[in-house]
C-alpha cells in the first residue's frame, strides 16, 4: 500500500490507482482511504490531506508527477500544405477518379478497332429420341429414273413384324463448341472518330485535373494565409494588452503620488478589458481559421497545427497584356473548352457514318460430338458482312442534329471561359496593385503610429496629457498594425489569385 508520506510527497504507484476500486479492508486508525489510495489522518484533520490531494491532481503539489507532456503542433509551411492537401483533398481524389475513368473509355473506343473473338459452348442431352419406322423387304425409296413412275412399296404385313425396321435420329449426349471471329473491315472511319473523341476526352479530362490543382493551390494559399495573419492578429492584440497594462501601472503610480485622479485608473482598466477582449476574439479566430485550414487539407480536426511562412513576398512587375496572353495559352479551363470543341467535332463525324453502310469480315470454327458419331465433326467457315442502313426511323438525322447542337454549345462554351479568364486576370492584377499601394501606404502609417505612442507614454508619465490622448494614440498604433497586417496578407493572396488566374507562376 502506498502512502502520502509527512512530507507531502506521493508515490507514483499511488498515482495510478487513483480512480480505481480496491478491495476493502480495514485501516488502521491513523489512516484514511480516499480514490483508491491510502493517506495518513494528520492528526484527524482531513482538510491538509484534501488540499494536498487536489493540488496534485491540479498539478500544484509540491512535487507533483510530471504528466504526459501536451504533444507538439504539426508546423507546415505552404509548400508542405500543398502536398498534404494533393494527396488527402476529396475534391482531387475525385478529379483523380474521373481520369481514370475517361482512361478507361480510350481503352473501350480503342476495342472498336480490334477484331472480336467469342467462343460458345452448349451441352444438350435428350432422354427421349425421335424414331421412324420403315419396311425392311422395301428398302428406301429412291427417285425412279426419267421416264419412270416411282414405285410404291407394298404396305407392311401386320402378321409378319420383323418387316419393320425402327430407327433412331439424334443421340442422348450432344456436345457443341463455336469460335466466332468478326474484324471490321470498313465504316467511313465511325470507330477511329470514336477512338479519337475518347482520346480528346481523356486529354481534356487531364486538363480539367491540372485545373483542379490550380484551384486547389489558390485555395490551400489562402487557408494558410489566413491562419498566418490570424497569428498576426494575436500578436498584434498581445502588444496592445502590454501596453494598456503599462499604461494602468503608469495611471495607478500617478494616483499613489497624488498626481492624476480615479478617472485615469477607471479610464485604463476599462481600456485593458477592451484589448483583453480584442485578444481572446483574436485567438478565436486563429482557431477557427486554422479548422477550416485542417477541413481543406482533410486532417482530424482534433490535430495540433501551426503554419509557419512570412507575407515577404518580391514585386510583381508584368504588364497587364502580357499576363492576359499567358492565361489564354496556359489557362487549363481553356485548353479543357477547346479539346472538347475537337470532341464536338469527332462525334458529329461520328453520326454523319450512321447513314453509310459498313463491311465487316466474320470467320466461324464450329466442333459437334455425340455418340453416334464415329468421328467429331469440325466445320470451319469465313465471310464478308455488309450492312447497309435502309430507315431508321429517322434515329440518325437526329443523332447528327443532335451532334451537331453539342458541338455549337462547346463553341460557345469556349468564348464564355476565354472571356472570364480575361475578366479574371484583370480583376486579380488591379486587387494586387492596390494591395501593393496599401503596403507602402501602411508602412509608413506603423512607423509615424510607433513614434506617436513613444512620444505620447513619455508625456503621460510626466502628467502633460491624459489617459484619453495616451489611449488614442495607443488605438491609432493598434489599427496601423492590423490595416498593414491586411495590406500583407491581401497582396500574398493576390499574388496566388492572380498565378491561378493565368495558370503558371509568376514568383519564378
Amino acid at each position: 500500500m502506498n502512502l502520502l508520506t509527512g512530507s507531502g510527497r506521493i508515490n507514483a504507484e499511488c498515482v495510478y490507482r487513483i480512480r480505481r476500486r480496491m478491495d476493502r479492508m480495514p485501516l488502521p486508525p491513523r489512516y484514511f482511504m480516499w480514490a483508491g489510495c491510502m493517506f495518513p489522518r494528520f492528526a484527524g484533520n482531513h482538510t491538509l490531506a484534501f488540499l494536498l490531494i487536489l493540488g496534485f491532481l491540479l498539478g500544484l503539489g509540491p512535487n507533483p508527477l510530471p504528466l504526459a507532456a501536451a504533444q507538439a503542433p504539426n508546423v507546415l509551411t505552404l509548400e508542405e500544405s500543398l502536398e498534404i492537401a494533393k494527396q488527402h483533398n476529396l475534391s482531387i481524389q475525385t478529379s483523380e477518379q474521373n481520369l481514370k475513368a475517361a482512361e478507361a473509355q480510350v481503352r473501350a473506343a480503342r476495342a472498336g478497332l480490334l477484331p472480336r473473338i467469342t467462343v460458345n459452348g452448349n451441352y444438350t442431352y435428350f432422354k427421349d429420341l425421335q424414331t421412324s419406322v420403315i419396311q425392311a423387304d422395301g428398302g428406301f425409296n429412291f427417285p425412279a429414273p426419267p421416264g419412270e413412275e416411282m414405285q410404291t412399296p407394298p404396305p407392311p404385313s401386320a402378321d409378319n413384324e420383323s418387316d419393320l425396321i425402327e430407327l433412331e435420329f439424334g443421340a442422348h449426349h450432344n456436345l457443341q463448341g463455336t469460335l466466332n471471329l468478326t474484324q471490321p473491315l470498313f465504316a467511313w472511319g465511325r470507330y477511329y472518330y470514336s477512338y479519337q473523341a475518347a482520346k480528346l476526352g481523356y486529354e481534356a479530362t487531364q486538363k480539367e485535373l491540372n485545373a483542379a490543382y490550380a484551384q486547389l493551390r489558390l485555395d490551400v494559399s489562402e487557408a494558410f494565409y489566413r491562419v498566418l495573419v490570424a497569428q498576426e492578429f494575436v500578436r498584434v492584440s498581445q502588444q496592445s494588452v502590454a501596453l494598456v497594462e503599462k499604461q494602468l501601472g503608469i495611471a495607478q503610480a500617478s494616483l499613489a503620488a497624488g498626481v492624476a485622479t480615479d478617472f485615469d485608473v477607471l479610464r485604463a482598466k476599462v481600456q485593458l478589458a477592451n484589448a483583453e477582449s480584442l485578444l481572446i476574439r483574436a485567438e478565436n479566430g486563429v482557431r477557427t481559421a486554422k479548422n477550416a485550414y485542417k477541413t481543406l487539407l482533410n486532417m482530424p480536426l482534433a490535430e495540433e497545427i501551426s503554419v509557419e511562412g512570412s507575407f515577404e513576398i518580391p514585386e510583381i512587375q508584368i504588364p497587364l497584356e502580357e499576363l492576359i496572353t499567358q492565361a489564354y495559352e496556359k489557362r487549363p479551363e481553356i485548353s479543357r473548352a477547346q479539346l472538347n470543341e475537337q470532341v464536338g467535332h469527332k462525334q458529329l463525324d461520328v453520326a454523319k457514318t450512321r447513314k453509310l453502310p459498313d463491311v465487316s469480315f466474320f470467320s466461324n470454327y464450329q466442333i459437334s460430338e455425340n455418340e453416334r458419331l464415329t468421328q467429331m465433326n469440325r466445320i470451319w467457315s469465313l465471310g464478308l458482312q455488309i450492312n447497309i442502313p435502309i430507315f431508321d426511323g429517322f434515329a440518325t438525322g437526329a443523332a447528327i442534329q443532335q451532334s451537331e447542337s453539342v458541338l455549337k454549345q462547346f463553341q460557345l462554351g469556349t468564348e464564355q471561359v476565354k472571356s472570364a479568364v480575361e475578366f479574371e486576370v484583370r480583376n486579380a492584377y488591379l486587387t494586387l496593385l492596390e494591395s501593393k499601394t496599401l503596403i507602402a501606404v501602411q508602412r509608413e502609417t506603423v512607423t509615424q503610429a510607433q513614434e506617436s505612442v513613444r512620444i505620447a507614454t513619455l508625456q503621460f508619465e510626466n502628467g502633460m496629457i491624459t489617459t484619453v490622448a495616451l489611449t488614442d494614440t495607443q488605438l491609432a498604433l493598434a489599427q496601423a498594425e492590423v490595416n498593414r497586417l491586411q495590406a500583407h496578407h491581401d497582396y500574398a493572396v493576390g499574388i496566388a489569385r492572380l498565378e491561378k488566374a493565368i495558370g503558371a507562376s509568376i514568383r519564378e
